[in-house]
């Protein structure tokens, strides 16, 4: 039961390190992607702004309809990794806690 308790902590910090790596990485691949379509700076704020829109509410702007319409499986993933990264260290305090309970 003790090694499935640590297999099952180290499944979810993976699972919440990997998460956080892919909305980071979907963001700045999704801005480049908008400063290509629309021009300007990947960095700016508008971009920025578009990605957050994009994957939580309907389309409002040019940038989040060029976005949900090019790009609807990386704006899933976004979503899902967005999930994910939430609710991973929401996970990890009950596992450690139950581990705790465990080793005493």
């Amino acid at each position: 039961m003790l090694i499935a308790l640590w297999i099952l902590i180290g499944a979810t910090a993976f699972a919440t390190a990997l998460a956080a790596q892919m909305r980071f990485i979907l963001s700045v691949v999704l801005r480049r992607a908008l400063a290509h379509k629309f021009g300007g700076e990947y960095r700016d704020g508008p971009y920025h702004d578009a990605i957050g829109r994009a994957a939580r509410t309907a389309p409002e702007t040019d940038h989040d309809r060029f976005l949900v319409e090019s790009y609807p499986a990386q704006i899933a993933q976004l979503k899902l990794a967005r999930r994910v990264s939430l609710i991973g260290p929401a996970l990890l305090l009950p596992l450690a806690l139950l581990l705790r309970t465990r080793l005493t």
